[in-house]
């Protein structure tokens, strides 16, 4: 019962002056767009480097390997040389996908099925907003209000955080030979645990 009233007390005082913000809401999802606009494009480009430094250390570590063996001592003895030419490579295939939408069109179809996004189940359970708020807040497509989009915008931006964190852990990781260090394993982590709570795929529409 006391929750019961402290939510519609809570609802009361909410909505009295949202519609005082709705302009300044408005205003600050047109910004956010914008930003997804060119964090589009910054993704690709970190993408495409890591792509590119994977690929020119290993030839750099070819040449210093025969310089420090023999002639016949090949790059490929290097248990680590086969896992960064593929990650080299998908790395820069992905950063095309991401480009020309059809990666972040594949990432929709495959993470969609994981269970994240638990802030919003959270905040339904909490009681003070209603199922039918969450639902609207937590699907771009379903947002009826100004506050509702900025809100899911602010969960976007933890998402491609997680995102962007696990991308780079994984190259640290790989590129490491053998010496993974805890700030790898633990920026690992804190990505996956940020995409299981704002959602691995709520950034991903915006990209479209």
């Amino acid at each position: 019962m006391i929750t019961y009233l402290f939510r519609v007390k809570f609802l009361s005082i909410i909505n009295q002056f949202l519609p005082n913000f709705d302009g300044l809401f408005i205003e600050i999802n047109s910004f956010i767009e914008l930003v997804f606009g060119y964090i589009k494009y910054v993704f690709f480009g970190i993408l495409l480097i890591i792509g590119i430094l994977t690929l020119l250390s290993l030839r750099g570590k070819y040449f210093l390997e025969r310089i420090r063996y023999s002639e016949e001592k090949k790059l490929a003895d290097n248990p680590m040389t086969k896992p960064r030419l593929i990650l080299g490579s998908l790395y820069i295939v992905f950063a095309f996908g991401i480009l020309f939408d059809w990666f972040t069109y594949f990432l929709l179809a495959v993470l969609d099925p994981l269970p994240d996004r638990l802030v919003f189940n959270f905040i339904s359970l909490s009681g003070i907003i209603d199922p039918f708020t969450t639902n609207n807040i937590s699907d771009i497509n379903k947002a009826v209000y100004p506050y509702e989009k900025t809100i899911y915008y602010g969960m976007a931006i933890c998402s491609f955080l997680a995102l962007l964190t696990i991308t780079i852990s994984l190259w640290q990781i790989i590129n490491k030979e053998g010496r993974i260090t805890k700030k790898s394993i633990s920026s690992l982590i804190t990505g996956v645990i940020g995409g299981l709570i704002a959602g691995f795929t709520t950034c991903l529409p915006l990209f479209l």
